[in-house]
């Protein structure tokens, strides 16, 4: 497996890790608290919510304070189990900056 599958692989499973946190968080308020509910909450679209859940898009900064404001918890708790990525984006010039040492 190549650095760059490694990272893409890593990735996936961090960002599905975090959007099922941010899922059973949303689910676990009671009164239960639809994806509807937390875009009206947030002002984030509903498949922003959506889309950050299925763990296909990586969220930004500004992204995670929104969502822990809008479901009252820290972002502790959304990223609660997730461990800091191992691999790291490979550098497109990686391989040409290793060929000149």
């Amino acid at each position: 497996m190549s650095t760059m599958d490694a990272y893409k692989a890593e990735l996936a499973r961090f960002l599905h890790g975090f959007g099922a946190n941010v899922r059973r968080v949303r689910l676990a308020k009671r009164p239960r608290c639809s994806q509807e509910q937390l875009s009206y909450a947030t002002g984030l679209h509903r498949t922003e919510i959506g889309k950050i859940e299925q763990g296909a898009v990586e969220p930004r900064l500004t992204t995670l304070l929104i969502l822990a404001d809008g479901l009252s918890v820290s972002i502790d708790e959304l990223v609660d189990g997730l461990s800091v990525p191992v691999e790291r984006r490979p550098s497109p010039h990686a391989e040409t900056w290793s060929q000149r040492t």
